[in-house]
């Protein structure tokens, strides 16, 4: 078989060598094309082109564009931590993810087993967004928060993607 006639990859595969290759470079640039990556990596433009598709169509990596949250006008980042009584977390945890200036939610294990990720513009967007939380949705009992003052890495190279 040709390196160049597409593979069918099934949900749930691997990423090989190769596949690891080719999205370090869609992380320097994702719109370059797959000629340019096939001519950096030692490939032909018609295999870069393909594999991208497959990892792609299998939900293994998507070329999404990322803006700053400062781009947005947002000046803080707060995680805030809800403990939950009298209702599944999960959903408590859908119901947040609705909020416009969330960032991620995650259920996760202890005292608290709903977090979240929040952008605000102000302090006392964050205020409100706490007293909000803690009044404004059914089975909060309880909620922290903690101002994110530095982020000294972010990595969105890898993260969940959503179906």
């Amino acid at each position: 078989m040709s390196e160049d006639k597409p593979t069918r990859r099934a949900k749930g595969a691997t990423l090989d060598d190769i596949d690891l290759r080719i999205i370090e470079v869609l992380q320097r640039d994702g719109r370059a094309q797959s000629t340019v990556i096939g001519e950096e990596l030692g490939l032909t433009g018609n295999l870069v082109a393909n594999r991208i598709r497959a990892m792609d169509a299998a939900g293994l990596m998507r070329v999404v564009a990322l803006a700053d949250f400062r781009v947005h006008g947002y000046r803080l980042l707060a995680r805030i931590r809800l403990q939950v009584s009298g209702r599944a977390p999960l959903e408590v945890a859908h119901e947040l993810a609705q909020r416009e200036h969330v960032l991620s939610v995650h259920l996760t294990s202890g005292r608290y087993p709903v977090s979240c990720l929040y952008a605000f513009h102000a302090a006392r967007e964050m205020i409100e967004a706490a007293r909000d939380v803690s009044a404004g949705i059914a089975g909060v009992e309880d909620v922290d928060v903690e101002l994110l003052n530095t982020v000294y890495r972010y990595n969105t190279a890898v993260g969940p993607i959503a179906a």
